[in-house]
């Protein structure tokens, strides 16, 4: 599971570069908005931060850091996940799908069993 909060993560990120509203040849994207506000950086930084703990951490942390950081994606965006799905441009496509992907990926990943020990060194007990 953690490789699809890595996979949702990258999805999202991506979108923020891609154009989410088209009109008359004109685009704009999350990224392009960067100049208006700091929220555009914080929308990038809470797909980033899920894809680099994902790639580098344990399962546990990427866990902790898609429950905040898909968490606030979700809050934020609310029902309108669905008309960025339906409605917005390529960017806005990807971003309402790695939302919901990261959140039930997140979800998944918590919910995982956790195994100790690995099943290749078994314990050797002598009696």
């Amino acid at each position: 599971m953690k490789r699809y909060v890595l996979v949702f993560s990258a999805l999202g990120l991506v979108g923020c570069f891609l154009p989410l509203v088209t009109w008359r040849g004109t685009s704009i994207s999350v990224f392009d908005l960067r100049y208006a506000s700091w929220r555009p950086y914080v929308t990038m930084l809470a797909f980033a931060l899920p894809a680099l703990i994902a790639w580098r951490g344990t399962s546990r942390a990427t866990a902790k850091a898609g429950f905040v950081c898909f968490g606030y994606l979700a809050l934020k965006l609310g029902p309108k996940a669905l008309d960025l799905v339906l409605r917005a441009g390529l960017g806005g496509k990807l971003i309402g799908i790695a939302v919901v992907g990261g959140v039930l990926a997140t979800i998944g990943l918590a919910l995982e069993p956790v195994t100790r020990g690995s099943s290749c060194s078994p314990d050797r007990t002598e009696a």
